[in-house]
């Protein structure tokens, strides 16, 4: 509204889009883990934040967890990923719970809240898993004087017990006890702990009316100078209340941390789960290591008696063959402990059904910028069920901007190599243009393999070669773009001690023209050398991966761009908007190198508008259609050459 003679600025808007590449780098690693969010994507970009959310607490490692003699296969595919190149993932942690033991359970411990007497709070692991077993929480007054000073507030660590001394993984300082107050327990801790959650109230009463007194534990032995107990053939008698539990030792010159784990796992056991809470492990007091004896089930301060054979007397420090010590009452005002060991987390199925997968598919569709998805946890089985992965691949064509990377079968335990095309035909692999299969798996060394201390365990790991290639397309992306074949001398595979099947040329002309991908040793290094989807012989124009990938990327390019022009009014001025905005995209791209053609004509077109993409009756449907099309570049997959003599000729 002009009011006064005078200038106005108007800034005009110019009503072209501006269109960006979308990113065609971001794999999801979806299987079972044993710690982690369900069924919820978490953003990674490095596997050290995989360790961080889904690894063993304090194991380093990477987040290869140590599962004897099988492989941490998502573990492994995570770190394979990061090392050959890529640069950001999501990891989509599927579990399942089904009869009892293989029920699926988070950890807690119940504790006493030091500022409302007959009161406590429910400890809880964040996820679900026998990870959050480990968890130890101590609450203490905040020591920041002596005594301490309760107008300071508590302290709440969080941690585990790590070469016999209790190691904080977390600290909350400054808490309150009332839940109303700004920095209550409560509050901090939701918003701040990536570990536990904790719920205040009254306590289940049968933990309940726990005082800090049972929580603070017994110690039974006061000072041990050697570091080995000759315990064998011996046994001793722990009651704790009205429960009996006899533990034996059978394991000459037991160490004291094998002692405690003894301890701790026959009480339980032989409880008949009288004693969940029971918890036995060594304490490091005055250069000394102490065996403290603790269950958090005990009601009341009462006794803990320890009776042992005559041989396990002395070893144990219990004198004349017995003990009984009363648990005494904790005053936090004095500085004192409150000491909860949580208990009851399980880890579910460890294959979870197919029902659990298609949950994960479903929550992926809010998840567009996904290119790759792997099942590292999955292959593809001759004659097997493979309905998670065809389900995975149906994902990729409804959402038509991601692949499936699917891994074969491992040759060096199954008798049906691909060494023909018969074994490849049989194998029945999909073929649709969703998806790339690689050849053979791979040798990976084992990181918690030491030849002095943990000789009995692999040396290497054979692991399927999907995470690997999925590293390699995320590295040529970035080098090269999307268009150009993640195949070659310069697509070398990281990380790795060699392939399981050692693959020459007769071997590679029976699986190339099938799109098997094969990885091979060339002139040294191990390389990716193929470049195909499994749609080789099924759909022909999409034999290429970086062809069904370039054209992954444009759709999606545009499809994210375009949402700005829903509802804008459909004529003559939002076509020619399209054509131009579209167009200068589609140009970037050819100048980027994206296409074949000698000049942008024979590259690629646009074309948008009444009377070529659309007719009148599209237009009253409410329907704008833009026809792009494109040249799409397509690897020397055959490098031919041609040399013949020349005859001498008279001048």
């Amino acid at each position: 509204m002009y009011q006064h003679p005078g200038v106005y600025i108007e800034h005009v808007p110019s009503g072209l889009l501006a269109i960006e590449a979308a990113s065609t780098s971001v794999a999801v690693f979806i299987g079972p883990t044993r710690r982690g969010p369900r069924g919820e994507p978490v953003f990674i970009s490095s596997s050290g934040q995989y360790e961080d959310r889904f690894g063993e607490l304090g194991g380093g490692k990477g987040g290869i967890r140590n599962l004897g003699q099988v492989a941490d296969r998502m573990g492994f595919a995570v770190n394979a990923f990061f090392t050959n190149g890529g640069s950001k993932a999501y990891v989509l942690r599927v579990a399942e719970s089904g009869a009892a033991p293989f029920t699926l359970a988070r950890a807690s411990v119940a504790i006493p809240n030091p500022g409302v007497p007959d009161e406590g709070f429910t400890v809880t692991a964040a996820d679900a898993g026998s990870w959050g077993n480990a968890l130890i929480v101590h609450l203490r007054p905040t020591d920041d004087e002596t005594p301490p000073d309760l107008e300071l507030g508590y302290t709440l660590d969080v941690g585990i017990e790590l070469d016999g001394a209790f190691t904080v993984l977390e600290s909350f300082s400054g808490l309150d006890m009332a839940a109303d107050a700004p920095r209550s327990i409560e509050r901090v801790i939701a918003e701040q702990s990536r570990l536990i959650d904790i719920e205040g109230g009254v306590v289940p009463d049968d933990i309940a009316a726990v005082t800090a007194n049972a929580l603070l534990g017994t110690d039974l032995v006061a000072q041990l100078a050697s570091g080995q107990l000759p315990l064998a053939n011996t046994s001793i008698e722990i009651t704790v209340g009205t429960t009996t539990v006899e533990v034996a030792f059978d394991a000459n010159n037991a160490d004291f941390a094998a002692v405690a784990r003894s301890i701790q796992a026959q009480v339980r056991a032989g409880s008949g789960g009288n004693l969940p809470d029971f918890t036995a492990r060594i304490v490091q007091s005055g250069g000394n290591p102490v065996l403290r004896l603790a269950s958090n089930i005990v009601g009341t301060a009462g006794d803990v008696s320890v009776e042992a054979t005559d041989d396990a007397a002395a070893p144990l420090g219990l004198g004349g063959g017995g003990t009984t010590q009363a648990v005494p009452p904790t005053s936090l005002d004095a500085g004192g402990l409150i000491e909860g060991y949580l208990t009851g987390g399980t880890n579910g199925v460890d294959e979870p059904a197919s029902a659990e997968y298609d949950g994960a598919y479903r929550t992926l569709r809010d998840y567009r910028d996904v290119s790759i998805i792997l099942l590292p946890a999955l292959n593809w089985e001759r004659g097997g069920d493979n309905s998670i992965i065809q389900a995975a691949i149906t994902h990729c064509e409804f959402m038509k901007n991601c692949m499936v990377v699917v891994d074969p079968p491992n040759s060096s335990v199954t008798a049906n190599q691909l060494t023909s095309p018969k074994s490849v035909k049989d194998l029945g692999a999909p073929t649709s243009p969703y998806t790339a299969l690689y050849y053979p798996w791979l040798k990976v060394s084992n990181p918690h393999y030491n030849e002095d201390t943990a000789a009995n365990l692999p040396k290497t790991f054979d692991l399927p070669p999907s995470a690997f290639a999925a590293g390699v397309w995320s590295r040529t992306d970035s080098a090269r773009g999307v268009w150009k074949a993640p195949a070659g001398l310069a697509a070398t595979v990281r990380g790795t001690n060699g392939p399981n099947v050692l693959i020459g040329n007769d071997l590679q002309d029976n699986l190339n023209e099938w799109g098997v991908n094969c990885i091979r040793s060339i002139i040294g290094p191990n390389v990716i050398w193929g470049g195909r989807t499994l749609a080789t012989k099924a759909k022909p124009e999409f034999r290429y991966v970086p062809v069904r990938r370039t054209q992954n990327m444009i759709g999606e390019s545009l499809y994210r761009a375009l949402q700005t022009v829903v509802f804008e009014p459909n004529d003559h001025k939002l076509w020619s908007t399209l054509r131009a905005s579209v167009g200068d995209f589609m140009s970037g791209l050819y100048r980027a190198g994206a296409f074949q053609g000698e000049k942008a004509s024979d590259a690629y077109y646009v074309l948008c508008g009444l009377g070529s993409t659309m007719t009148q009756g599209d237009i009253d449907a409410g329907i704008v259609r833009c026809v792009v099309g494109f040249a799409p570049l397509k690897p020397a997959e055959f490098v031919v050459v041609q040399i013949k003599q020349i005859v001498g000729q008279a001048a």
